[in-house]
């Protein structure tokens, strides 16, 4: 009895290595700078040609329904730039939950912008979402109204 259980646990273990448990490889793929992200992830990176002062390029996600999100770091917290697989896909990153939905519009972008808790002061979390040319974006973060749109409007120029 002794010997069956370190032979199933290796069983286990090789299965296991070999792919052969069911289950399906959900881990997401990571580009630690943009050259590599354009390269393993494409053309249509949500890379902006405009982010407020102080922000650096941290790093790419692709996840396994085929969004692609850019996180940038800056002096007012993480900004993530994803471009959705689907129109009706969510957004990752930090849920945002306020009852107040936003329409805003700016710099030739029109999306809806939802505050975390409602809470429109400087500092807050939001969640913004626009579609443009067939493609569906989301960004969260913690800018002011006015730098989401400029944001926004470099993504899809």
């Amino acid at each position: 009895m002794k010997n069956i259980l370190p032979a199933l646990l290796l069983l286990c273990c090789l299965l296991a290595a070999a792919g052969c448990t069911g289950t399906e490889e959900t881990v997401p793929e990571h580009a630690g700078t943009l050259a590599e992200a354009r390269e393993v992830f494409g053309p249509d990176i949500p890379e902006p040609s405009y982010l407020p002062e102080g922000y650096a390029f941290e790093s790419a996600v692709r996840s396994p329904d085929g969004s692609v999100t850019l996180t940038y770091t800056g002096t007012a917290g993480d900004l993530r730039v994803t471009r959705l697989s689907a129109a009706d896909a969510p957004c990752p990153g930090p849920t945002v939950a306020g009852n107040e939905e936003r329409i805003v519009q700016g710099n030739g972008i029109q999306g809806h912008l939802v505050y975390e808790n409602d809470d429109r002061s400087e500092g807050s979390l939001w969640l913004f979402r626009w579609e443009w040319n067939d493609a569906a974006f989301c960004m969260t973060g913690k800018l002011p109204v006015d730098e989401i749109t400029k944001v926004a409007s470099s993504i899809v120029e």
